[in-house]
């Protein structure tokens, strides 16, 4: 009875330890630096991070009652335990009074048609007090997390996933969203806004911290099901002779692309790689909405911190400009536009790549507005009043005297005056005489 008895326990013991083993080998954990940990970038992202964001224009900064987008700082969070949500870091982004739309990216080599989840830790806090003061729990800082399914790495494609929207106040919460890969790569996004909705939400403090990220496949490609679909097939086409005599002749081909293709495959991952395109911000929003086209013209550089690196001008195509085989590392890339154009977004941007990552910068630009119209024509208005007066059929301007003469009437009456007063000295005159 004991021994039955070790048996069951044994049994269950290896039945329990089978079925964790299995969730351990399937959800492996894709992303590179998932816990945002030490060292960082020299921009303020962690290390495998890129970061990005929304850039309002000049004139827009300092206007809390409309709600605008500033650039905020990125940095590593290691003092406070509370700000940190696992290991020894969490990444910290925000900025001082002005409201902010920001975040980090990762790109990922994964496999075609499988479906990946993403999740993420964030926590939040907006106070015109200091920390550990409480956060104000009626700010909007719309924390989200996305997906995108083909990898471009820029935030404003239409084809990201993202998830709802979050109000981590001075709490962890997690956020994920589910896509299905549609190639060999996928972006995921941390994200978040507090210009949104951020009519007057200016404050001292506007601070989002992120941590313990997770990029895991959850659906695999059914590689299983054709599998028994060309086992049918053969006994028909086994009928035909030109089919065995197919298979000799395919197989030195098919020897040849193997050779070459190990010869390939350890040179892409070697460098990194950064995609840059220009779109037309008709409304000058310095967002990439669905009615907006791209924007040709633009030159484009890239610049390490030692060196220029690339130069392109942008097609006007939704073909980005792409600069291959960098070594990782930081980037400044800055965008020049022509006379006729007036940038929409900010005019360079850095960005931090790993070896086989491959991050995208988008810049807005759009038509130079013409400001001097108005005064101009007020301009033209002014001179032409007096010149232009006479000829309109004004009356008043036709009565108006010129500038130090007098009207015609006043002059005969002066001049009937002058005469009469001349009669009357030389009717004196004579009356003496005689």
């Amino acid at each position: 009875m004991r021994n039955s008895w070790k048996l069951i326990l044994i049994v269950l013991l290896w039945v329990g330890l089978g079925s964790q083993a299995q969730p351990s080998a399937a959800q492996t954990n894709l992303l590179q630096n998932p816990g945002f940990e030490l060292p960082y970038n020299g921009d303020g992202s962690a290390n495998g991070w890129g970061r990005w964001f929304r850039n309002s224009s000049a004139d827009q900064f300092d206007d809390c009652t409309n709600g605008y987008h500033k650039e905020p700082h990125w940095s590593a969070e290691t003092v406070s335990a509370s700000l940190i949500h696992s290991g020894s870091a969490s990444q910290h982004v925000g900025n001082q009074w002005d409201t902010w739309a920001a975040g980090v990216l990762q790109t990922v080599s994964v496999t075609p048609g499988s479906t990946y989840r993403f999740t993420l830790w964030a926590r939040g806090r907006g106070s015109n007090d200091s920390f550990p003061a409480p956060s104000e729990g009626g700010l909007r800082m719309d924390v989200q997390v996305g997906l995108d399914p083909n990898g471009s790495g820029l935030w404003n494609d239409a084809d990201v996933q993202w998830s709802g929207f979050i109000q981590p106040h001075d709490t962890w919460q997690s956020a994920s969203v589910e896509v299905t890969a549609t190639g060999d790569k996928v972006t995921v996004f941390a994200a978040a806004d507090y210009g949104l909705q951020g009519v007057n939400q200016c404050r001292a403090h506007l601070d989002i911290w992120f941590d313990s990220a997770e990029l895991i496949e959850v659906g695999p490609l059914p590689t299983n099901t054709p599998m028994p679909q060309p086992t049918s097939p053969p006994p028909p086409p086994a009928t035909n002779t030109p089919i065995p005599t197919a298979t000799t002749e395919i197989p030195p081909t098919a020897t040849a692309v193997p050779t070459e293709a190990p010869t390939n495959t350890p040179e892409q991952p070697a460098g990194a790689t950064i995609c840059i395109n220009a779109f037309a911000d008709d409304n000058g929003n310095g967002q990439f909405d669905a009615n907006e086209g791209y924007m040709g013209s633009v030159a484009f550089r890239v610049a390490s911190t030692t060196q220029v690196v690339g130069q392109a001008v942008s097609t006007g195509t939704n073909e980005a400009v792409c600069f291959e085989g960098l070594e990782a590392g930081a980037y400044q890339i800055e965008q020049v536009v022509p006379g006729p154009l007036e940038m929409t977004t900010a005019g360079s941007t850095s960005v931090t790549v790993a070896a086989g990552q491959t991050a995208g910068v988008q810049f807005g630009s759009r038509l130079r507005q013409e400001t001097a119209v108005e005064p101009t024509a007020v301009a033209d208005a002014a001179t032409a009043v007096p010149t232009t007066a006479a000829e309109s059929g004004d009356e008043t301007a036709v009565d108006a005297p010129e500038e130090g003469g007098l009207p015609t009437w006043s002059g005969l009456a002066l001049l009937i005056a002058a005469v009469v007063l001349l009669g009357g000295i030389l009717f004196t005159v004579l009356r003496r005489t005689a």
